[in-house]
């Protein structure tokens, strides 16, 4: 039974990176996308550290963290309890708590009306479309260099303090799915899966892995 297991695993994803293309561009996201769900944000205790955009950030200015959408978006996001709105720039990756779909920099939870409480439920949609990462990106490849920070859709695996401990799961997600590889990004080594070019691809690997016991989430490689 575990062997038949492991061979329709590997099967899956086969198939899941045969799919992977080009990296999608940012130009490629339709403003007509837009999703609902929780909304947290995030202050203080990160200023003046680097964003995914290369920024320091402000938890003053009007700006957000995403997982997918190109840097640089502006959203509009709307707090579904008491319908205030906030346009948005994308210029981080984020959040990393399940269920949530953005944080909101502490100027835009204020302006959101959800300072307080913490979290919200929101509605994003796009205002303008990224052209991605405009500076040098902080994110260091470990390993590798940066050509794997591609724009492309990812799965994220896992995120460890000390770089032994990210290695060693590495180097067991390598024997499972192939592409995976290090990177980190401020204090955080995390251990990523694949490069795919549609979103639908980076999901059913996601799939597959919680299938398995083990959680991400998909997010971009930049």
């Amino acid at each position: 039974m575990m062997k038949a297991r492991a061979i329709i695993l590997l099967a899956l994803l086969a198939l899941a990176f045969s799919c992977a293309k080009k990296p999608m561009k940012p130009s490629d996201v339709s403003k007509k996308w837009s999703e609902k769900g929780t909304a947290s944000w995030y202050g203080d205790e990160f200023k003046g550290k680097p964003t995914a955009n290369g920024e320091p950030f402000d938890p003053e200015g009007m700006t957000a963290a995403h997982k997918t959408l190109p840097l640089g978006t502006v959203v509009l996001v709307t707090n579904l309890d008491n319908k205030k709105q906030a346009e948005l720039r994308i210029n981080d990756r984020g959040p990393f708590v399940r269920g949530r779909i953005i944080d909101c920099s502490k100027k835009g939870a204020r302006v959101l009306g959800f300072l307080g409480q913490g979290t919200a439920p929101v509605r994003v949609e796009i205002v303008k479309v990224g052209k991605g990462r405009t500076g040098k990106s902080p994110t260091q490849v470990i390993g590798g260099n940066d050509s794997k920070l591609d724009g492309s859709f990812t799965v994220q695996a896992g995120a460890f303090m000390e770089r032994d401990n990210a290695q060693k799961f590495r180097d067991k997600l390598e024997k499972k799915f192939g592409d995976s590889y290090i990177v980190k990004f401020r204090d955080y080594y995390r251990v990523r899966i694949g490069h795919f070019a549609d979103e639908k691809d980076a999901d059913q690997v996601l799939h597959t892995l919680t299938k398995n016991g083990l959680e991400g989430f998909v997010t971009r490689n930049d």
